[in-house]
């Protein structure tokens, strides 16, 4: 099926549609063998308020990216071909029993803790496992997705945005909710972001400004002003609390990747970045603590629980500097 929104060469992405016409009076045609009058197709100009204005319809399908969580990877680049393939491939078996090795390029400026660390965690059924749990995780989110269709007779969604609208590979970035127009808001079914993460098959991953309580600020200023601390973050926004309570009962509970039996030894975005030879990029707030500290985006491991990070990009790391923030490390040497 074609896709809407892709992108090229690197590019922030490109929608394919077409333009729509409003409706001007109506003509003759059949419906049913029956003649009856029908709107007539009239000008684009009918349904635009001004010049830098038009209505479109796509082409075809788009992806959603749910924002908050990240479940482990069916597939990646493999470094040997450039073309994606799936995660318990040869290679990426290899990959993860023995990180870096000597068949592997070497990650520049990768520090010694975080390799030391990645090291320990390596396993000759880390690919496997990491594969079986994606396929989980989509069988549970096409679970959801079947029983909220028959519950609710329909198939139709709505979208909640938040800062960043559209990633880096043409996928729009959301909050994805079953639509229930008609029922009360305390009644409504919670998003499948957060409904997966309650099955213990997607990994928190909250980046800073997409979460609440900031998705609600008019800038990331703003956002970065009323931080505060990470307790005052946690006080102001009950969604992120909420979140952080379900990925703590998943673990209590041994749900999912939290199975001691069947653990993840390696986190989705560490195997995005272990097979693309990169260094973790974001910088990390400890929601368990009160200093107001960002840390380096190499130290991340050493906020033990997964639910307890919060991911802020580099772009946004000055503005905490100038609300007060103490920040460990030079963020012009780790752009």
């Amino acid at each position: 099926m074609a896709r809407t929104i892709f992108t090229i060469g690197g590019g922030a992405g490109f929608l394919a549609g077409r333009f729509q016409r409003g409706f001007f009076g109506t003509r003759e045609g059949l419906f049913n063998g029956v003649a009856e009058d029908v709107p007539k197709l009239g000008s684009v100009r009918q349904i635009v308020s001004d010049g830098d204005t038009v209505n479109v319809s796509s082409n075809g399908n788009f992806p959603i990216r749910f924002l908050g969580i990240d479940t482990p990877e069916s597939s990646l680049i493999s470094p040997e071909t450039g073309r994606f393939i799936a995660t318990d491939s040869e290679i990426f078996q290899r990959l993860l029993s023995d990180p870096f090795g000597s068949e592997f390029d070497e990650i520049e400026g990768l520090e010694d803790g975080l390799k030391a660390f990645l090291e320990a965690k390596a396993g000759a059924e880390a690919a496997t496992v990491h594969k079986g749990y994606a396929e989980d995780a989509e069988d549970a989110l096409e679970e959801l997705i079947t029983a909220d269709s028959e519950a609710l007779e329909t198939e139709q969604f709505f979208l909640a945005f938040a800062y960043d609208a559209l990633d880096g590979f043409g996928r729009l970035l959301a909050y994805v909710h079953p639509n229930q127009p008609d029922t009360p808001r305390a009644e409504r079914l919670p998003s499948y972001n957060a409904r997966l993460l309650e099955t213990g098959l997607a990994a928190p991953y909250f980046i800073f400004p997409n979460v609440d309580p900031f998705r609600a600020r008019g800038s990331p200023v703003e956002a970065a002003e009323m931080a505060g601390n990470p307790q005052n973050i946690l006080e102001n926004a009950p969604n992120l609390r909420a979140a952080r309570d379900a990925v703590a009962s998943a673990r209590e509970a041994a749900r999912g990747v939290f199975d001691p039996a069947r653990p993840l030894v390696c986190e989705a975005f560490e195997f995005r970045f272990l097979a693309r030879r990169s260094l973790p990029s974001r910088w990390v707030i400890d929601l368990s603590c009160t200093d107001a500290v960002l840390r380096p985006p190499q130290s991340y491991f050493e906020i033990e629980n997964l639910e307890d990070r919060l991911y802020v990009p580099a772009e946004f790391v000055p503005l905490f500097g100038a609300a007060g923030w103490q920040i460990d490390g030079d963020v012009m040497a780790m752009v």
